[in-house]
């Protein structure tokens, strides 16, 4: 299946429920299970997966007449009658996780996000091989005047390459043929981390954003691989790539911060349980690791990346340059020591330190070059996923 009929399969499941769809008399699937709401709290006690918010939860499970092992299970959970996670598991391989949120928009609906794996599988001669294909959807739903418009940002990701598509439907509802949809697609190959155009396609309805240069980044759902890739290209744009910064996404950095570099390791590390602005955060921890390269260059601090910096990179030559590198210095001999527990807002010494007043002028001027640059998509689609 193509992205786009991929595309068209998943807006007729968004409008109309695929049971009601079937056809008894010509379908081979049957409904096996179906159950009214039930408390959440019971599972909550045995399943990880189950949403903290959840107060009930439903399950409807469907059956092939010709495949007594094949089974399908839906099971969604709602919050205050809120649909918020719906878990598709197939009995075939083929899973989804959907997830719901409140998208801050006065939307009639929620937006949510979908997460699918599949396997690809071929045959050789001597061997066979599986591949992970991994096929994410979000969207957003909203309703007017009793009229539908839909919007679906879709990924396939296989091995180094995405291919993404975004898609606007139009009030007129989605039973109108789609005469009016808008669709913008990349297909992109990830060259040393960092998202590259290779082929375009957009409606004669869209005109292709061509000076957008985080266009690529902004067709990526996955936080985490969209956080790395941005990494990677404020890295570049930085001259930081002869450092080889390590940059990983970990569930034990302290909740209090969403991210750190380390100049021992010479690695950018992020809070996978923190969620905040991409731009700003990868943009902010690589204008420190960039601070520390100036702080080698000039003969101060001892860790191997600040030696490999002056090493890699020499000392500096211009004299404002030199001067901005010697008050890094100084401030990075004031950092304050950290409370793993203490609200860094509330830290005047932490947030006054020069290291840090600079890098978020530095995440500043990087989410404000983002969003100038957004605005001629932002001015095309009704709303934009960031």
């Amino acid at each position: 299946m193509s992205i786009y009929t991929s595309l068209r399969h998943n807006i007729h499941l968004a409008k109309q429920n695929i049971l009601h769809r079937i056809n008894p008399k010509r379908c081979n699937y049957f409904l096996a299970e179906k159950t009214e709401k039930l408390s959440a709290e019971p599972l909550k006690r045995v399943n990880l997966q189950v949403p903290a918010e959840a107060d009930t939860y439903t399950v409807v499970a469907v059956g092939k007449k010709d495949d007594k092992l094949y089974k399908k299970k839906i099971t969604t959970f709602y919050s205050e009658g809120n649909i918020i996670k719906r878990t598709i598991e197939d009995s075939d391989g083929n899973n989804v996780i959907r997830e719901y949120e409140d998208s801050g928009l006065g939307l009639k609906k929620s937006s949510f996000f979908e997460r699918k794996i599949t396997h690809k599988v071929q045959d050789k001669v001597t061997s066979l091989f599986k591949t992970n294909l991994i096929k994410l959807i979000k969207g957003y739903r909203s309703e007017k005047d009793g009229k539908i418009k839909i919007q679906l940002l879709t990924n396939q990701i296989d091995d180094n390459s995405i291919n993404s598509m975004v898609t606007e439907y139009p009030f007129s509802g989605i039973n109108n043929k789609f005469v009016k949809r808008k669709m913008l697609g990349l297909k992109m190959d990830f060259i040393d981390g960092i998202p590259v155009i290779r082929e375009t396609f957009e409606t004669t309805n869209v005109k292709f954003p061509s000076d957008d240069k985080y266009l690529p980044f902004r067709f990526i759902i996955d936080d985490g691989i969209k956080l790395k890739s941005l990494t990677k290209h404020f890295i570049n744009e930085k001259n930081l790539d002869k450092l080889n910064i390590k940059i990983s996404i970990s569930d034990k950095v302290e909740d209090n911060t969403a991210g750190y570099f380390s100049e021992n390791s010479g690695a950018i590390v992020y809070n996978k349980n923190v969620h905040t602005n991409l731009v700003k955060l990868s943009s902010h921890e690589v204008e420190h690791a960039h601070q520390y390269r100036q702080i080698g260059r000039i003969c101060k601090g001892n860790s191997k990346y600040c030696l490999d910096s002056r090493k890699l990179y020499g000392p500096i030559d211009g004299l404002n340059e030199s001067m901005e590198a010697h008050k890094y210095a100084v401030a990075s001999e004031k950092y304050p020591n950290i409370d793993k527990s203490e609200d860094l807002s509330k830290n005047p010494e932490y947030k006054n330190n020069y290291l840090e007043v600079k890098a978020r002028e530095a995440e500043n001027r990087a989410f404000e070059e983002y969003q100038s640059m957004g605005k001629d998509l932002n001015s095309q689609f009704f709303f934009w996923l960031e």
